[in-house]
């Protein structure tokens, strides 16, 4: 487990098992979640933070090489062809935005993928490159 520092956001896909960590503000996407939608929350969150500060974003949900299925498997996600919205995180005094799905950033095109999204939100941004099994629980604060 990773202890993240707070205030810290989380953001669970509607249809991911368990919701199993637990930030400073832990919120469930409804199913058709949009991209758009994950900025706005974002911002929601950042705009009402202690310090107009979020130190972690974390985005649960299902995913593969390169997508982000926000709103639910099957569902419009986060790709290539509109991960440009993230630039309207770009200045918010973000610091990390941690990406918990399988296999995002597996090959070169997902890798390329986490790169541009980083550029584009301005912050850094930590992705997997294998499937990932969620614990049973996790202790407040911790992916």
């Amino acid at each position: 487990m990773i202890k993240l520092k707070q205030p810290s956001l989380v953001l669970h896909s509607c249809d991911v098992p368990g919701y199993e960590y637990e930030m400073w503000q832990s919120w469930k996407m409804p199913k058709g979640a949009r991209p758009i939608d994950v900025i706005y929350w974002v911002l929601y969150a950042r705009d009402r933070s202690p310090e107009l500060h979020l130190h972690n974003v974390v985005i649960n949900c299902h995913g593969h090489d390169g997508r982000l299925a926000v709103g639910g498997d099957g569902q419009p996600g986060i790709d290539s062809s509109n991960y440009n919205i993230f630039t309207k995180l770009r200045g918010k005094d973000l610091g990390t935005i941690w990406l918990v799905a399988c296999l995002v950033a597996n090959t070169n095109a997902g890798k390329s993928f986490c790169a541009r999204l980083a550029q584009l939100a301005g912050c850094s941004v930590v992705a997997a490159d294998a499937s990932q099994y969620g614990a049973i629980w996790c202790p407040y604060g911790h992916v």
